[in-house]
């Protein structure tokens, strides 16, 4: 195991390490990057090659290209679960205070020293998620997408 973490290029390619390599090949070929001699003679090399060195060697000089819907569409998912979170908490707890403060004899209205605050920081919560999407969700070039 610990061989693994030291050299994570000596561990043995499977089937799916191989496809996805070819499929990443005819990707860049696609492209415009390799030539057709260069794509069968890569994609020889992939299926041969009994490592996954041998296949990152292939791809080495490769540009790497991320799915960048994907990733939008998970963070934009996370987002809006966290909003939900955060507004359920938000609820739950000025229910409770309400509950308290009426059931006290309804004098005067210290729920609102959590009401007020909390919901400000819900609806920034909330503009914040917002443009945090519509940054993602635009194409690569906008403002938002930053090459690392």
């Amino acid at each position: 195991m610990g061989g693994q973490l030291a050299f994570p290029g000596s561990v043995r390619a499977s089937d799916s390490d191989r496809e996805r390599a070819a499929a990443l090949l005819r990707r860049h070929y696609a492209a415009g990057r390799l030539t057709v001699a260069e794509l069968e003679s890569r994609t020889a090399r992939a299926y041969g090659a009994t490592l996954r060195g041998d296949l990152r060697e292939l791809l080495r000089d490769m540009p790497f290209d991320v799915d960048r819907t994907g990733i939008a569409r998970r963070i934009d998912r996370f987002q809006r679960g966290l909003l939900r979170l955060h507004a359920g908490a938000f609820t739950a707890f000025n229910t409770v205070l309400l509950s308290i403060w009426a059931w006290g004899g309804g004098h005067e209205f210290w729920p609102a020293l959590s009401i007020v605050p909390g919901g400000a920081f819900l609806l920034w919560h909330r503009s914040r998620s917002k443009a945090a999407t519509r940054r993602l969700s635009g194409p690569p070039g906008q403002a938002g997408w930053r090459r690392a």
